[in-house]
């Protein structure tokens, strides 16, 4: 057993330093949703349904955050901000290729009854969209973006999965596509916004845009704020589309506000206190992360590690190097471990080595193989 916490030790270690490549990388998930293990109440809190608990224990708010590659950097910046006070459970699920467009990719209202299956959340967010901007097939009909066809293809598909939340009884916060630097690309997440947040606000739900906070005053795109002190921080990648860790909590830091207001909060201006003061969890560091530094293509595997000039890597089938990075780097380790643990795909690699405790057995001779003799 003592070599089974060595080793999961050193991979979660191993993946952490990785993570500082990244930060002008889309925050990716992986596609380890469908069929997944579900988690189980841990011993030390009971499950949000569990009327068991004693009165007189705080109530924990179980929080569910689904959604894309963005939406899985929503996820993190939501468990890093609600993390201190310790009256919130963040789950994350996220598939970095998903949407609604494309159901027979990834089919998120077929996903979601799966993941609620012996779960109980108080609150689910959701942020998708930022795939959308495809054609739709329905059968052997295929529709372009933007027709009349389209949209009315795309709300059949939003209201299957709006069908799911609503069945869950939790409060459903949907936070719509955030605004992109490309001119047509933002012109379609708008479209996107308006037609979702019709069907999100008809159904009583709440609808969280953010385009204030990540544009300008005169509505421009921007990738940057500043705190109470003047310090210019990055919000987003060079990209026009992904986010640094400091938008990711910018992200967090709302869609929290609209889990205690109970709705939609008015746009903030993180730029107003009074010098010196900080008004958020905006990750300053950041600011020194070069463009050379955060190229995706730079980015070890997960476990990647150099021995006598040589470099091995553990990675466990069913879960992808991109989601390691995101547990790993981007969240507590508590949080991290329950991430990865969650995503574990049934029968895979990662539900073994994650979630039992039993890793793959090392190829011989390498710096993990404990079966080797002592030198």
């Amino acid at each position: 057993m003592k070599c089974v916490v060595a080793i999961l030790a050193a991979v979660l270690l191993w993946a952490v330093p990785a993570v500082a490549q990244t930060t002008d990388a889309p925050i990716m998930g992986s596609s380890a949703t469908d069929g997944m293990a579900q988690p189980q109440p841990s011993a030390e809190r009971p499950a949000a349904s569990d009327q068991s608990q004693p009165t007189d224990e705080r109530r924990i708010l179980e929080v569910l955050s689904i959604g894309d590659a963005l939406g899985g950097g929503l996820g993190a910046g939501l468990s890093r901000v609600t993390e201190p006070g310790g009256d919130y459970d963040v789950s994350i699920r996220f598939n970095e290729e998903s949407g609604l467009a494309r159901p027979e990719v990834y089919d998120w209202a077929a996903t979601v009854p799966k993941i609620l299956e012996g779960n109980a959340y108080d609150v689910i967010v959701v942020m998708l969209g930022a795939n959308d901007r495809q054609m739709i097939r329905d059968g052997e009909m295929r529709y372009d973006f933007g027709t009349p066809e389209w949209a009315a293809a795309y709300t059949k598909q939003a209201n299957l999965l709006l069908d799911q939340l609503a069945a869950s009884k939790a409060r459903v916060i949907w936070v719509a596509p955030p605004p992109m630097r490309d001119p047509d690309y933002d012109a379609a997440m708008t479209s996107i916004a308006a037609l979702q947040k019709d069907l999100v606000e008809k159904r009583g739900m709440t609808f969280l845009d953010l385009r204030k906070q990540f544009t300008n005053p005169d509505g421009t795109y921007t990738d940057s704020t500043t705190d109470g002190a003047a310090n210019i921080i990055k919000l987003r990648g060079r990209d026009g589309i992904s986010f640094f860790k400091a938008g990711n909590n910018l992200m967090g830091e709302q869609v929290l506000a609209a889990i205690k207001a109970g709705e939609a909060p008015a746009a903030a201006d993180v730029s107003e206190s009074a010098p010196g003061e900080k008004t958020s969890r905006l990750d300053v560091p950041e600011l020194n992360k070069s463009d050379s530094e955060a190229k995706p293509d730079a980015v070890p595997l997960f476990g990647q590690a150099i021995t006598d000039g040589g470099s091995y890597t553990v990675q466990p089938e069913g879960v992808t190097a991109n989601a390691i990075l995101l547990a790993a780097g981007d969240l507590g380790p508590e949080a991290a471990l329950k991430t990865l643990r969650d995503i574990a795909p049934t029968g895979s690699g990662a539900e073994r080595l994650f979630k039992l405790g039993n890793p793959e057995t090392a190829p011989a001779g390498r710096p993990d193989d404990f079966a080797a003799p002592a030198p």
